[in-house]
């Protein structure tokens, strides 16, 4: 690995990979417990995993090959014992015949006469709410002008 070395605004060095070793195993900054090395560790800073037990875990785990079971090469069944099912020769259930009533032949009996229009006619008494003005009434007070 090669050497980093940066200088500050105020000129000092910092040899980044240095501090990098001097500083892998302690915690670091989140909630993930783990070092800057990647190790898991635990509250006081024992390392219950290392990087590289997680990543093999990992691997493992997710295999880029398929993990199929053995194909078989044949059935076990003979060929003459599969039966064919016939389906040229179905026919749907019989839906049963819905009995008319009284209702229905009273409806089926109406004939139109108008539209909406007329209907409503029919139905509606138009009676007259209006009210006489305040101004048209006999008042013998003090009238606003």
């Amino acid at each position: 690995m090669p050497k980093r070395v940066y200088r500050t605004s105020r000129g000092a060095t910092v040899d980044m990979s240095t501090m990098l070793t001097k500083n892998e195993t302690v915690p670091a900054v989140g909630n993930m417990r783990v070092n800057a090395r990647g190790d898991e560790i635990t509250a006081d800073g024992t390392i219950t995993k290392t990087r590289n037990q997680i990543m093999q875990e990992y691997h493992n785990l997710s295999t880029m090959v398929p993990q199929d079971g053995a194909i078989p090469e044949s059935s076990d069944m003979p060929a003459n014992s599969i039966e064919e099912d016939e389906w040229q020769d179905w026919e749907p259930a019989p839906q049963p015949v819905k009995e008319s009533t009284n209702v229905g032949r009273m409806v089926e009996e109406q004939t139109p006469s108008g539209g909406l229009a007329a209907a409503v006619k029919q139905q509606q008494t138009v009676t007259s709410t209006a009210q006489t003005p305040v101004s048209e009434k006999d008042t013998d007070g003090v009238r606003r002008i």
